[in-house]
């Protein structure tokens, strides 16, 4: 029976939405990289994918190696699907930083790699809040047939991946603009709708997002929080108010949200 919401249209139309005029990651990564970095994420993650030192990983939409690098300390090879340039250089850094040689890095887009040629099969799947692509039931086919064991999805839960904080909304006058964002009950039912019958866990996550200097900040937040330039004034105020200095003289910003984790093994699926 077919769905009476087309969910993959659905998710199409928000992604273009969203995606339009695109995201330069090259221009990202540093303040990418500087946000996420001494997240411990990864480590808490691990113990659930059961990783054993013979499996091969893929890390689809690898970043920075926020995941990929813990990853390569307990499996045999990791391959890093990492399009951007700069993005894959500080990767490589900390590959190397770790003393790690068990992985490689393929700079290109998850619609471009041709599975066979471009990647082999491996024994797990890794996507965290990399399903970048408009053809979201093709792209997960596509996860799915490159995965010999099992495929994990990390995705946010909630209308807004990155929830502007009330006060800042109050000071832009933007208390009644709503910015719905595809969350991972789109992606639970595009899979269902492909014949995937997936494992979801949410859970409430705190993370300290960090950065160099206070423009730094505002740059981060105005990118992802679509701010005028004539906001600019108001978001730097605010953040000057909020951020915490740590001993290192940088600054810091708690963030709280839910991620949902969406997960299948492929000896489980019905054929």
């Amino acid at each position: 029976m077919r769905s009476i919401i087309q969910y993959n249209e659905l998710w199409r139309v928000l992604h273009q939405k969203k995606r339009s005029g695109g995201v330069d990651w090259d221009k990202r990564a540093h303040s990418f990289f500087r946000t996420v970095s001494g997240s411990t994420e990864a480590e808490t993650l691990l113990p659930s994918l059961n990783l054993t030192d013979s499996d091969t990983v893929l890390d689809m939409g690898a970043g920075t190696g926020r995941f990929a690098i813990p990853f390569a300390r307990f499996v045999r090879h990791v391959t890093a699907l990492e399009p951007s340039v700069e993005m894959g250089s500080y990767l490589e850094k900390g590959m190397k930083e770790a003393g790690l040689t068990n992985y490689s890095i393929v700079r290109k887009r998850w619609e471009d790699v041709e599975i066979g040629k471009d990647i082999p099969v491996h024994d797990i799947v890794f996507a965290s809040n990399s399903l970048g692509f408009s053809d979201l039931a093709k792209g997960l086919e596509k996860l799915d047939a490159v995965a010999k064991k099992a495929v994990h999805l990390l995705w946010f839960a909630g209308p807004e991946r990155h929830p502007m904080d009330p006060e800042l909304k109050k000071r832009l006058r933007r208390e009644n603009d709503s910015a719905f964002q595809p969350d991972y009950i789109i992606i639970a039912h595009v899979l269902h709708d492909i014949g995937i019958y997936a494992n979801i866990r949410i859970d409430p996550i705190k993370t300290r997002h960090r950065y160099d200097n206070l423009e730094e900040a505002v740059m981060w937040w105005s990118e992802r929080g679509d701010i005028s330039p004539d906001e600019i004034p108001i978001l730097r105020t605010f953040l000057s108010e909020i951020l915490e200095r740590t001993d290192d003289d940088r600054l810091v910003m708690q963030r709280s949200g839910y991620r949902a984790r969406i997960w299948w093994e492929k000896e489980n699926r019905a054929e």
